[in-house]
């Protein structure tokens, strides 16, 4: 039988008890080697201690903050931490003489890998933050995991290290010393949560992937959401590509309209916007004839003709050109990314102040080509697909008004033209 673990004790007897062996070892997995001391103070602050009373006795378990709003906090923890509590007590990183109590807005009750929610209503103390799922990591075995928590015999928010084991069923197994109160924190790698602690059976801990986590929060009407400070404004991704993060919501757009010759102008109309729902990782440079070359190399897929013919004088690092809109798409499924709405291009330019932007391609977005933008018909010609850039890589040399990067053209889904590239998003949950 497994053994859960969100430690049973009788009020009477919390004091006063012997540090056990355990507890002992635990003082030399303190200080994990890959986790600066700055960046595990700042995820303390998205980790709580939930106390539950249950019979007579006192559970002390770990929980973890995966949504801010402004009345509230939301937190995952172990179902077995707070079961028989309603109301369990909830103490934050930043107030830690402060008490709250939380409602318990979902439970996975009687099973040792289920999961609970709770609220904490507002308001909240400053300096909480919001952890991030990691929902997408591959786990090969011997990576080096961080877990947060409440060790009945050792300080609060004792921080820990351990090793992966590999996946054991439907759970993360890995190798540590784990205590009582662990249950329910963070299973970190590389600062993000890969699981939340839920049993430990001998040697080894088990935790409930983070996958299986969002899943479960879900299903109880909760959409996690880390912390801005908690999510790197730009990193690399799994394929070693710079991105830029761009978080949902709205900006101003125009209507523009574009003449022969080179000649683009605004429209007059209602004020209009583009609203974003979900944030994501855009890359910073158009696709380049190096990367390109690689996936026709490990497909098979027949390449530009520039590429196919000048192989050696293109610059590898420069944007590739004369791609098709199929081959766009087909590129950035093979790279596990996809190519970006037109809306999702223009927030991108705009919130990145244009540095997003090539003046010499312009680039294929995945929507398909309406004249009026905002119609609600279906546009007529399926083939037509949006094309955007900045006005000197688009070919605009006379812009009347202030139209940045809000000029949008067209192109044929199966013609690959010199002077047109693109690029690939990442939704922000699938990038990790």
């Amino acid at each position: 039988m497994l053994k859960r673990f969100g430690s049973s004790i009788p009020v009477s007897r919390q004091r006063g008890r012997w540090l056990p062996c355990s507890a002992l070892f635990l003082l030399a997995f303190l200080v994990p080697q890959f986790l600066q001391a700055e960046d595990i103070a700042q995820v303390k602050k998205g980790v709580v201690k939930i106390s539950a009373q249950v019979e007579g006795k006192t559970k002390v378990g770990t929980g973890v903050v995966v949504r801010l709003d402004k009345d509230a906090a939301y937190i995952v923890t172990a179902a077995h931490v707070v079961e028989g509590d309603p109301k369990p007590i909830v103490t934050f990183f930043s107030s830690p003489q402060q008490s709250f109590v939380a409602q318990v807005v979902g439970i996975e009750g009687g099973d040792p890998h289920g999961l609970a929610a709770l609220r904490v209503a507002g308001p909240i103390p400053d300096g909480v933050v919001a952890l991030p799922l990691d929902l997408t990591t591959k786990i090969a075995g011997g990576e080096a995991v961080t877990f947060i928590g409440f060790p009945r015999a050792l300080p609060p928010w004792t921080v820990s290290t351990g090793s992966l084991s590999g996946m054991k069923g439907p759970t993360l197994a890995f190798q540590a010393l784990v205590e009582e109160g662990h249950s329910g924190g963070p299973l970190l790698l590389n600062g993000q949560v890969i699981g939340v602690v839920s049993d430990t059976r001998g040697r080894l801990g088990y935790a409930v992937p983070a996958s299986i986590v969002a899943v479960a929060l879900n299903g109880w009407h909760i959409d996690p959401r880390p912390s801005d400070s908690m999510v790197p404004q730009e990193k690399l991704g799994a394929d070693g590509v710079p991105m830029v993060l761009i978080r949902s919501g709205r900006i101003p757009t125009k209507m523009v309209e574009v003449f022969i010759g080179g000649r683009a102008e605004e429209v007059q109309g209602p004020a209009r916007s583009v609203y974003l729902a979900d944030d994501l990782y855009v890359e910073k440079m158009p696709v380049t004839n190096a990367r390109y070359r690689r996936f026709v190399e490990t497909t098979g897929v027949t390449p530009p003709s520039d590429l196919m013919e000048q192989p050696t004088s293109l610059d590898p690092d420069g944007p590739v050109e004369g791609v098709t809109w199929h081959d766009a798409v087909a590129f950035c499924k093979w790279a596990r990314k996809r190519l970006p709405t037109e809306d999702e291009w223009e927030k991108a330019a705009r919130d990145t102040q244009g540095r997003i932007l090539n003046d010499h391609v312009y680039e294929w977005t995945a929507t398909t080509y309406q004249e009026a933008r905002w119609s609600p018909a279906p546009p007529e010609d399926q083939t037509r697909k949006v094309i955007r850039g900045s006005l000197q890589a688009l070919g605009i040399r006379n812009a009347l008004g202030d139209l940045d990067y809000q000029v949008r053209m067209y192109g044929r889904a199966d013609e690959g033209i010199s002077s047109r590239g693109f690029r690939c998003v990442q939704d922000l949950a699938k990038e990790r």
